[in-house]
């Protein structure tokens, strides 16, 4: 990896909305843009953005499913044994803010029971 790919990577961290998408997509599977804004409670517009954003990272990928676009955390070494998804549930036990997301993400968006979130 080259430099300026880990600083891409390390980028998508660096953003507010961009850490609480990051701290949603540890807790499932994948998840819709829509559902995405509904839970943060922020607009369609600012959520798309962000996950370009964290796209351009190389930290999650999209894949259609007919006229919809789901959104989940790309698996990849540096991810996953660079326990960076770790650092992000970690945050999350200690950040209220991060915790609302996913007590309201419970609330709003069933889980999908055939396919458990990243390990």
């Amino acid at each position: 990896m080259q430099l300026r790919q880990l600083v891409s990577l390390y980028k998508g961290f660096s953003d507010p909305t961009r850490l609480r998408i990051l701290n949603l997509l540890t807790q499932r599977t994948e998840l819709k843009v829509g559902e995405i804004a509904r839970i943060l409670q922020i607009p369609q517009s600012t959520v798309s953005r962000q996950l370009a954003q964290l796209r351009a990272s190389s930290l999650i990928q999209d894949e259609r499913d007919g006229t919809w676009v789901k959104y989940s955390i790309v698996q990849s070494s540096i991810i996953d044994e660079g326990h960076l998804l770790t650092t992000v549930r970690l945050a999350a036990e200690m950040c209220p803010e991060l915790m609302a997301d996913l007590s309201r993400m419970h609330e709003l968006v069933p889980e999908d029971v055939d396919k458990p979130a990243i390990a």
